[in-house]
């Protein structure tokens, strides 16, 4: 079952199809729980880059915010995949997410009693990293228990509509929200959104979770000796880390770009960055669309060297119209990018086996994502934004083209 799961194509035959696993209630309640919370995360997003930029005028502080974000993805995700498979995957989602509530509600009483500093961005930046260190595996290790692995591709876009595409109107509405009340109403706003996605795992019946009876030391070596098992893990792997590092930071970047290239204000930001979530709803249509005789490896390998291409362009535009198209078209190939990864890597594994696998996941994806974001962010500070963008966008298209040929096992995938 698990070879021929490896080389399954994608089969989805229309773009109404790509919504059927919202007719499973409990994957209904998460995906509603998460558009909403993740409304508020991306006003909370856009806060927190407008404020540092603000604070600091520099570049290299939004690339110090995301390496303060990776170093904990990157030392404990995988310890938080072995936690998913170990404990109710429910009850760590519960209490990933009261830790979250109460960070942003700290960060709100902060900025409004005018007394946020850097550090304090950057501390609590690095605690909310660890704290999603355990929450993504396990979020994204239950989608196909509820769901199963038939709908597996077409849940993954959609949780990636709810976790991005909630960004078409979030950043929108912090920006507009900073300009009436300043950075502090998003932060409170973003607290609240918690408490959606606090009652929608109320209300859920899952099944209990099977965890096995060895040590967390066997867990946590069984899990490694996966990429040793299956080598195509880590050549999938190798193009997200090579997308996330060079091809993703200009994310993070997006208030320098604004600032210092398109001349916007934090309501332009907030349309630029939704332009990007955008891209990701759209995406879940391609999903529902794309024919049967595409093999995941492939949309990987095209997906992740057209977003490049995009980033390229957006490094050359010096107008706001065109730099929100090519938004659009980055977001829509990296969320199609991602969903490939996704469903290759947990298509492969046991069910006990998913959370650990989504710990590398989380670790390679947001990890180097936003380890990324300090080299750009340096490089930005010396030949511009603009630039900098560029050449992170020309590395993906050629890193992605030499592990294509260096691991044709991708293309057959």
């Amino acid at each position: 079952m698990e070879g021929r799961a490896l080389f399954d194509p994608l089969v989805v035959t229309s773009p109404r199809s790509a919504f059927e696993p919202l007719g499973d209630r409990n994957f209904r309640l998460l995906w509603t729980g998460m558009l909403i919370s993740q409304t508020g995360s991306w006003m909370q997003f856009t806060a927190l880059g407008y404020l540092l930029d603000q604070l600091t005028k520099a570049p290299v502080y939004l690339g110090l915010l995301g390496l303060s974000q990776a170093i904990p993805r990157l030392l404990f995700a995988f310890i938080g995949g072995v936690a998913a498979d170990r404990l109710d995957r429910r009850r760590v989602l519960l209490s990933t997410n009261l830790v979250l509530m109460g960070s942003a509600a700290l960060l709100g009483v902060l900025a409004h009693a005018g007394r946020i500093q850097v550090w304090h961005i950057l501390v609590i930046g690095a605690f909310n990293s660890f704290t999603q260190s355990f929450d993504v595996p396990a979020r994204q290790s239950m989608i196909p228990t509820l769901v199963g692995e038939v709908h597996l591709m077409r849940a993954v876009s959609l949780s990636a509509m709810a976790l991005n595409g909630s960004g078409v109107f979030g950043p929108s509405l912090g920006g507009v929200l900073i300009a009436l009340t300043g950075v502090a109403g998003c932060f409170f706003v973003n607290a609240l959104s918690y408490t959606a996605v606090l009652m929608a795992l109320l209300r859920m019946k899952v099944p209990p979770q099977a965890v096995g009876g060895v040590s967390f030391r066997q867990d946590f070596q069984e899990g490694l000796s996966l990429l040793g098992r299956h080598r195509h893990l880590l050549a999938v792997l190798a193009v997200i880390g090579v997308l996330s590092f060079f091809g993703r930071p200009y994310i993070r970047l997006m208030p320098a770009l604004a600032r210092e290239v398109l001349h916007v204000g934090p309501q332009g930001l907030g349309v630029l960055q939704s332009a990007v979530a955008l891209g990701a709803i759209l995406a879940v249509f391609v999903v529902g669309t794309i024919g049967h005789v595409v093999p995941r490896g492939r949309v990987l390998l095209t997906t992740a060297t057209v977003a490049g291409a995009m980033v390229v362009l957006v490094g050359f535009s010096p107008w706001f119209a065109s730099s929100v198209v090519l938004l659009v078209l980055a977001g829509i190939n990296q969320a199609l990018a991602m969903a490939s990864a996704n469903t290759l890597l947990q298509t492969t594994v046991q069910p006990d086996q998913r959370g650990r696998v989504m710990g590398l996941y989380s670790m390679v994806n947001f990890g180097m994502f936003s380890l990324g974001t300090l080299p750009m962010g340096a490089l930005a500070g010396v030949i511009g934004v603009g630039p900098a963008l560029s050449l992170g966008g020309a590395a993906v298209i050629a890193l992605t083209a030499g592990l294509a040929l260096a691991m044709p096992v991708l293309r057959r995938l």
